[in-house]
């Protein structure tokens, strides 16, 4: 009796491990699937944004929170990002000088300098520059040559419930 007991709770916790298993892969599957950009580090962009000598043709955006500026982003001319919270910034400005010199710095858990990337969208193409030292960010492409830039700044404003103005 307790072997038949047994049995049948192993096949239920396998079923069980294998259901989940396989709801876990289809939303990965799914959430891939999205018009998702990558971006691609790259150190010559880096030095470009410190000599304040980035691609033209681009316009720039920054995300900065009073005067702290957390990234900054150039895309193709074709591309339009709708957000309150990305400025338009002119590169050949004082604003732009300034921006690049007052990008945030993380220099409390896991220290990194600001780095720039090459912009890809979803099919590979090179659309765009980023400069920052957030290295989570999501840009999805949206019908209609809409862009979306998401930079993940739970670390700096204390994740979760409890988040801090920097």
């Amino acid at each position: 009796m307790k072997i038949t007991y047994r049995y049948l709770q192993r096949t239920i916790a396998k079923t069980i491990f294998m259901f989940s298993l396989g709801l876990l892969t289809l939303v990965w599957g799914v959430g891939c699937s999205q018009n998702y950009g990558r971006i691609h580090w790259d150190d010559d962009i880096t030095k470009a944004f410190e000599a304040n000598q980035v691609e033209p043709g681009y316009n720039f955006y920054q995300y900065s929170i009073g005067m702290q500026v957390y990234a900054i982003v150039g895309f193709d001319p074709k591309l339009e990002m709708k957000s309150r919270i990305w400025r338009e910034l002119a590169t050949d400005t004082e604003d732009f000088k300034v921006a690049t010199s007052r990008i945030w710095y993380n220099d409390y858990q896991s220290p990194s300098e600001p780095r720039g990337a090459v912009i890809m969208n979803p099919d590979g193409e090179k659309v765009g520059v980023y400069f920052s030292s957030l290295q989570l960010v999501a840009i999805k492409f949206n019908p209609g040559n809409q862009v979306m830039v998401m930079p993940d700044l739970t670390l700096i404003r204390g994740g979760g419930e409890g988040m801090k103005i920097p």
